[in-house]
C-alpha cells in the first residue's frame, strides 16, 4: 500500500501515525505533501519516516497533482485545518484515489486560528462541507466532534474516531509507585502550547489562580512565550524534546488540561488533546475544567478529575483517591497509545481499497 499524507499546519498526529504504521506495517510506502515546514523542521524529527516529500508551495493544486503522478498513492490522507487541501484532493482525484479527511478541528466551532504553525485566513465554510461530505472517509478525534459534524453536515462515508493517543515508544517504561507522596502540596504540571491572544491556550489567568491557591505549578512550553516568565510563583522550564519531557512528567502529581473557554468553548468541548494521553501514559491523573470530551475521558476511565471551579483547589485535590486513580491509569495507559490502536486506521484503509 502507498499512502500520501497531505497537510498545511505542522501536526504531531501525522508523526504519530507514521511511527505506528512503520512499526506495524513495514512494507507500507509513505509520502508527505506539505505547505510551510516539514515535520523535522517543526518538531526536530519525523522526516525519516516518509519515503518522499513534496512542498505544495503557493500552488497546491498543481503541485499535489504532480506529487500524485510521481508517487502514485493508493490512498490520500489529508489533515485539516485548512479544509482546502482536502477539497483540492477531492476535486482532483475523486473516483480514482480514496481521500481520507482527518478532522482535528471544525473551523465553524472556533473563533481563533491555529496557534501552532502559521496563521491561515478563515476559509469559506463551504470548503468544510465539501471536505466532510465528499471525502471517501472521515477520521475524527472524539465522539463529541463527530456529533458536531453530524449536526451540521450529512457525512455518508465510513467514519473512524481516533483520539490523540500517546506514542508508547516515547513513554517511560516504569512508573513511580502508585502510593508515592511528593510532599504536602500537590505538584501540578502543564506541557504544551501557550499563547497570549485570548484564545484557549491563553492560560495566564488560570495559572495565576492555581498559584494563588498555594499549589505548585511547573510549565514546559512547546515554544517559548516570554510573557509567562512574568507570572509569579510559576516555574517555567525550557522546551524539551518529547522523550525528555515524558521522562520528567512522572515526578508530578497531576497533569493540567484545563483551557480558556472564553472564545472557543464549543471547540474545547470536542477536544481530546495530545497532552491528556501523554499525562496518562506517564502515570499522572488529568485535571480539566468541564470541557465535555475531556470530562468524559477522565470520568469514564477513572483517569482524573473535571473541576467545576478552581476555588479551594488544594482541598478538592486532597479529597481525591489519588492512589486508586493511579491504579486505573497504570492499567489503561498502554491501551491508550497509537501503537495499540493503529490497526483500526489500517482497517479503514483496507476497507477503502477493497
Amino acid at each position: 500500500m502507498r499512502v500520501l499524507f497531505v497537510q498545511q499546519q505542522p501536526c504531531v498526529r501525522a508523526l504519530k501515525y507514521a511511527v505506528a504504521l512503520r512499526g506495524a506495517y513495514p512494507t507500507l510506502a509513505l509520502g508527505f505533501a506539505y505547505q510551510g515546514k516539514t515535520l523535522s523542521e517543526w518538531y526536530g524529527a519525523g522526516d525519516e519516516l516518509f519515503d518522499r516529500w513534496w512542498d505544495l508551495g503557493a500552488q497546491p493544486a498543481e503541485r499535489l497533482r504532480a506529487a500524485v503522478d510521481d508517487f502514485r498513492p493508493d490512498l490520500i490522507h489529508s489533515h485539516n485545518l485548512p479544509d482546502s487541501l482536502t477539497a483540492i484532493a477531492v476535486e482532483l482525484f475523486q473516483g480514482r484515489i480514496p481521500v481520507v479527511h482527518d478532522v482535528h478541528d471544525l473551523q465553524s466551532l472556533r473563533q481563533t486560528p491555529y496557534e501552532n504553525g502559521f496563521p491561515e485566513p478563515r476559509e469559506p465554510l463551504e470548503l468544510e462541507r465539501v471536505a466532510i461530505e465528499r471525502s471517501s472517509a472521515l477520521v475524527t478525534v472524539s465522539e463529541e466532534l463527530l456529533d458536531e459534524i453530524r449536526a451540521r453536515y450529512r457525512p455518508t462515508a465510513p467514519i473512524l474516531t481516533f483520539s490523540n493517543y500517546a506514542l508508547r515508544r516515547d513513554l517511560p517504561s516504569v512508573l513511580p509507585a502508585v502510593d508515592r507522596r511528593n510532599g504536602h502540596v500537590a505538584r501540578l504540571v502543564y506541557q504544551g502550547t501557550l499563547s497570549t491572544n485570548g484564545g484557549h491556550y491563553d492560560l495566564r489567568e488560570i495559572f495565576r489562580e492555581i498559584v494563588a491557591e498555594g499549589l505548585s505549578l511547573d510549565v514546559y512550553p512547546s515554544r517559548s512565550v516570554p510573557e509567562y516568565a512574568e507570572l509569579p510563583g510559576l516555574r517555567l522550564h525550557a522546551t524539551l524534546p518529547p522523550r525528555q519531557l515524558l521522562a520528567a512528567l512522572p515526578a508530578y502529581d497531576f497533569g493540567w488540561a484545563g483551557f480558556n473557554s472564553d472564545l472557543n468553548g464549543a471547540h474545547l468541548d470536542t477536544c481530546l488533546p495530545n497532552k491528556a494521553y501523554e499525562y496518562v501514559g506517564c502515570g499522572l491523573p488529568v485535571l480539566t475544567l468541564g470541557h465535555r470530551a475531556l470530562s468524559r475521558l477522565v470520568s469514564d476511565g477513572g483517569l482524573g478529575y473535571s473541576l467545576a471551579t478552581l476555588d479551594d483547589l488544594g482541598g478538592q485535590l486532597a479529597r481525591l483517591d489519588v492512589v486508586e486513580i493511579r491504579h486505573q491509569i497504570a492499567a489503561a495507559r498502554h491501551a491508550l497509545t497509537v501503537e495499540a490502536n493503529i490497526h483500526r486506521l489500517w482497517d479503514l484503509y483496507q476497507r477503502l481499497l477493497s
